[in-house]
């Protein structure tokens, strides 16, 4: 008999939440493939395994309060997503200064950790600010074992713009899931499986924190590269800026902030294996993208943008990224980007240190390898290293 059984985990979840109905839309087989690579894949030992799944109880918790608010609130169905500004591009490009840039926007909405964490009930614009839920969320944070070293690596807060992985977690469906453990089962699943199924997940959860606090999306997720197809399937007036950096730099950063994950849920964690997992993975997404990018006839729905650039004229970037989609600016607006800019160094929260070879990796030989990327979008060297994400 499995040590993790999906009908138990969502009996468990069940009588958490008080609630039964887990929606209309497919996440089960998403469930089982992860349970299985946990079980089978990740090293643990049987003993441990049943408490490994507090994060997936919790998530099934959220997606049953989900469809029960659909239900409460019939309202939520009718919100429109229109024309959303969505960042992706490979990790450590400078996209979550970006996001963080753009957050500032006039009428401008970005989804919060808080309120992606604790969506239940939909978050209102009277108490956005104030809700007790940021507390609780900030506090979670604030509590992992390693917080401090990934506040270089990558700004968390509850209150702070945050990634899409929010808004995809409970469809099941989700690369950030093979973070924490080797899963190639799981990860197999994940490339060979219709996204659009995720990205209506996503559709409605956006749907939900917008019902009763409004705005322009702007949104952020490095690995919407896998699924840009069905992202602009669900999207098709969706606004893409793709963020560039050196792959000599970004993939073992990336693999440094990933790993400073791994190394604390991975019994088999081995720095040089997994810097040649993440590479390959990484690898993937772009070959992925930029064959998806080759099939579209409208090139205007793309904004390239390098680090370089960003890092040396924010006001600058921000601007050309309005203009490019024939979007107004206000000069209130580029003082609060200049001012976010200010109060957000490179480094705030402490140096990022890492070194390639720790994760058996070598910068002249990603740029060999990553060839096909850099010459297609002009990046140049990045012989600058820095925390920037």
């Amino acid at each position: 008999m499995a040590v993790l059984d999906v009908d138990r985990l969502l009996e468990q979840a069940a009588q958490a939440a008080g609630l039964t109905d887990f929606g209309d839309l497919p996440f089960r087989e998403g469930l089982e493939v992860l349970l299985w690579g946990m079980e089978h894949e990740s090293g643990h030992a049987p003993e441990i395994l049943p408490h490994l799944t507090g994060g997936i109880e919790a998530l099934l918790v959220k997606r049953l309060r989900l469809v029960e608010d659909r239900k409460r609130y019939p309202a939520i169905m009718a919100e429109k997503i229109t024309a959303p500004i969505i960042v992706l591009g490979l990790p450590r490009t400078g996209s979550t200064h970006l996001h963080g840039l753009l957050a500032g926007g006039p009428q401008i909405r970005t989804p919060l950790q808080w309120e992606m964490s604790e969506p239940s009930p939909p978050p209102s614009h009277d108490s956005f600010t104030n809700d007790p839920r940021i507390a609780k969320v900030q506090t979670e944070l604030d509590a992992r074992p390693n917080a401090a070293v990934l506040m270089k690596i990558h700004p968390f807060g509850a209150t702070r713009p945050e990634q899409c992985i929010g808004l995809l977690d409970w469809s099941f469906m989700n690369a950030a899931a093979v973070a924490p453990q080797r899963m190639p089962a799981y990860l197999e699943w994940f490339l060979a499986a219709d996204h659009r199924t995720a990205y209506e997940h996503h559709r409605r959860m956006l749907q939900h924190l917008q019902w009763r606090n409004p705005g322009q999306w702007v949104l952020k997720w490095p690995k919407h590269v896998f699924s840009l197809e069905a992202l602009l399937s669900t999207y098709p007036d969706a606004r893409i800026v793709w963020t560039h950096r050196d792959p000599g730099t970004v993939l073992p950063s990336v693999a440094n902030f990933v790993g400073s994950i791994r190394k604390l849920t991975s019994p088999v964690y081995d720095p040089t294996r997994f810097g040649a997992e993440w590479t390959s993975l990484e690898e993937i997404g772009l070959l992925r993208a930029m064959a998806a990018r080759d099939c579209m006839a409208d090139e205007s729905r793309f904004y390239d943008l390098h680090y370089n650039d960003l890092m040396a004229d924010p006001v600058g970037a921000v601007t050309s990224i309005y203009h490019h989609f024939g979007m107004q600016l206000t000069s209130e607006y580029l003082d609060r980007v200049a001012a976010f800019q200010t109060n957000n160094p490179q480094d705030k929260h402490g140096r990022h240190d890492y070194a390639p070879e720790q994760y058996g990796l070598n910068t002249e030989r990603l740029r060999d390898r990553f060839g096909f990327y850099i010459k297609r979008f002009g990046v140049e060297p990045d012989h600058k290293r820095g925390a920037g994400a």
